[in-house]
This record gives C-alpha cells, structure tokens and sequence, in this order.
C-alpha cells in the first residue's frame, strides 16, 4: 500500500483533479457525450498526472532541500528517479497514444502540449531561470480545457478558449500566494521566485495586479456563455471574496494573508469550472 500511495502522490492528485475537472467542464459545455466522461477523465488524469511525475524527477534535488517537499517520494528515498521517470513517462505518452485513438489528434496534441510545456517549458527552462517562470510557465494549465473542448466537438471552442485564458491568468496569483509562504523554502533551494528576488510587498502587488487581469478573464468567460446567469449566480460572491483576500494581502503582505489567498483560489477555480457547466446544460 505504500508504494501505491507513493506513486499516487508522484501525480500530485490535487494539481492534476483541478486540470481533469477544466477538461470534463469543457467537454461537457461542448456538447460531449456523457459515456465520454470516465475516458477523458482517466486519459486526462494520466496525461498531467504523468507529467507531474516527470516534475517530481527533475525537481528531486531541490525538493530535498526545501522542508515543504522534502518529504516527497524521490528525495525522501522510497521511489527511485529511474522508477518515476519510467512512470511518468509511460503515464504520459500512453494517455496522449489513447488519446488520439478514443477521441482525436487535437485532443492528443492538446494533452501533450499541456504536458511539454510544464515538462520542458516550466521545469527544465524557466524555473531555475527567472522570477517569471510562473506567468509563462503558467500556460501548461491552459491546455486541459482545450483538450476537453477538441474531444467533445473536434474544435477548440469559445468557452474552452476563454477558460483557458482564465486558467493561465488564475495562475500566477495561485502561485505567488503559496511562494509567499515557502520564501524561505525557496531562498535555501536557490529558487528565484518572486518574494525571494523581488520581496513580499512587490509580490504583494503582482499578485493584486495578476488577479485584477483574472476578474477581466472572469467576465470575459460571462460574455461566451449561452446561459451566464447560473454562472454569475454561482461565481459572483466567490469572486468577490478572492477580490476581497486580495486587498487584504496588499493591505499586509505577509505569509498568513498570502496563505488564505492561496487557501482560497483553488475552490474559487473549482465554482467556475461548475458555473460552467451549469450555464451550458441549464435552459
């Protein structure tokens, strides 16, 4: 049980449940059958959760020296780097291979894409290199709402194009909340992400400014809606909370406030992938 639990946790399940929930929400707002939903929910779990294995591998040496990861399976010693790279890159390319054969090449391209650009984009290049790693490594979690929409219609509709652009402006916001906290994780790693190289108070502020950027994203996903009142309905009061969080941070930028934004943005997410769906299927 312990070495499932392990490989289980290589995927990162909530990183990877929050990426298969904007694919389902898609496919579901585009029209998909339901008999599609376990396939695409099992291949899409496979395909980012494979390449949250393959993050795990590349960022085992600094992970054991940051004591929020330390813990983790490759750096504590229970799974080796050869086994997880194995994993995770069979994970991933037998879910894109599937992919392609159950639903289209688009939705396949689109998987993979996600899972190169956290891979290779994020990880290998841009994490090491700059304290904007996460703007444009940020991208990686625009794909599964495309995949989603390409699976259900062979297209990249509008609501998946706008949610996608969602996710990629919700991301930084995420991110730097949770960084604020780690800093000294991150300084001790060598890590330069932005409370480290730029302080808390100018992360403070890219926070404030990313998450005014994702309230425009926010109105731009009402706009595409057929149905948007079940949406505004659903969404609205979480979205003036996280608004709300977010003054509070740029008020007093410090590690307990970053920590209730943080706390906060996963579920906000979660409501609008549901308003989503709830504004596609509602009449």
């Amino acid at each position: 049980m312990g070495v499932a639990r392990d490989m289980v946790a290589l995927t990162k399940p909530k990183i990877t449940l929050l990426n298969v929930a904007a694919a389902l929400a898609c496919y579901v707002a585009s029209g998909g059958s339901p008999t599609g939903i376990p396939l695409l929910g099992a291949l899409g779990y496979g395909a980012a959760g494979g390449s949250s294995v393959l993050n795990n591998v590349v960022d085992s040496d600094v992970d054991g020296m940051m004591r929020r990861t330390a813990r983790r399976p490759i750096p504590s010693g229970r799974v080796s780097r050869r086994t997880a790279l194995i994993l995770g890159a069979a994970l991933t390319s037998v879910s894109v291979l599937l992919a392609s054969i159950v639903f289209n090449p688009l939705t396949a391209a689109a998987m993979l894409l996600g899972a190169l650009s956290y891979v290779l984009l994020y990880t290998l290049y841009l994490k090491r290199r700059t304290d904007l790693n996460i703007v444009i490594g940020g991208i990686a979690g625009s794909f599964p709402p495309l995949a989603g929409a390409a699976a259900a219609s062979g297209t990249f509709t509008p609501v998946s194009i706008a949610v996608a652009a969602l996710i990629f402006l919700w991301t930084p916001g995420h991110f730097w909340s949770l960084a604020i906290r780690a800093s000294e994780d991150y300084r001790s790693a060598g890590l330069p992400m932005m409370p480290v190289t730029r302080g808390v108070r100018a992360t403070a502020l890219a926070i404030a400014a990313s998450n005014a950027l994702l309230i425009v994203g926010w109105l731009g996903l009402t706009a595409v809606l057929e149905n948007p009142v079940p949406f505004l309905l659903l969404t609205s009061v979480p979205t003036a909370l996280l608004s709300l969080e977010t003054v509070r941070l740029l008020r007093r930028p410090d590690a307990s406030n970053a920590w209730r934004s943080f706390k906060l943005s996963s579920p906000w997410l979660l409501l609008v992938l549901i308003g989503t769906v709830l504004s596609s299927t509602v009449r």
